[in-house]
């Protein structure tokens, strides 16, 4: 699904959003702490609070695993939309840290220089170990979404 430029662009120091929404349509979104691809990159792995995650965690179990994911790169406005069908909750493995560190350091590169204090930045992404999970996904839709003439063309 996922060609190796989109595939490296989404390990960048991107914005990363997950969402999903209820039975009843309701949307909830929560802001992804860094992101790895596996198994050969057919699947998504996204780092997230679960204490500011609740509402889209029950709602990826009650929507049997639908999700959308967006990859913005605030220096260009870049922007990629995946869907899944199939999003899992799984317990986080601490030896995927370094990957939010990383995920961290990289977006403040990106976004200091626009203007963004970096103390804020911090504590906007600030989490406790003990309070991570992930949630994974095989990406079965992806989209441009920057701005401009041809955001929602799906990616051939």
């Amino acid at each position: 699904m996922l060609d190796s430029d989109n595939a490296a662009f989404i390990l960048t120091g991107v914005s990363i959003s997950l969402a999903s929404c209820n039975p009843g349509r309701l949307p909830s979104m929560s802001r992804g702490l860094g992101c790895k691809l596996i198994d050969d990159g057919r699947q998504v792995t996204i780092f997230l609070r679960r204490s500011q995650s609740e509402a889209l965690l029950e709602n990826i179990r009650s929507s049997g695993g639908r999700v959308a994911n967006v990859f913005s790169l605030p220096s260009s406005n870049r922007t990629l939309q995946l869907k899944g069908v199939d999003a899992r909750i799984v317990p986080f493995a601490a030896e995927d840290t370094p990957v939010i560190e990383e995920h961290i350091a990289e977006f403040l590169l990106e976004v200091v220089p626009l203007g963004m204090s970096e103390a804020v930045v911090r504590a906007i992404l600030a989490y406790q170990p003990d309070d991570l999970v992930s949630v994974v996904y095989s990406p079965s839709a992806a989209f441009s979404q920057t701005p401009g003439p041809k955001a929602g063309a799906p990616l051939g």
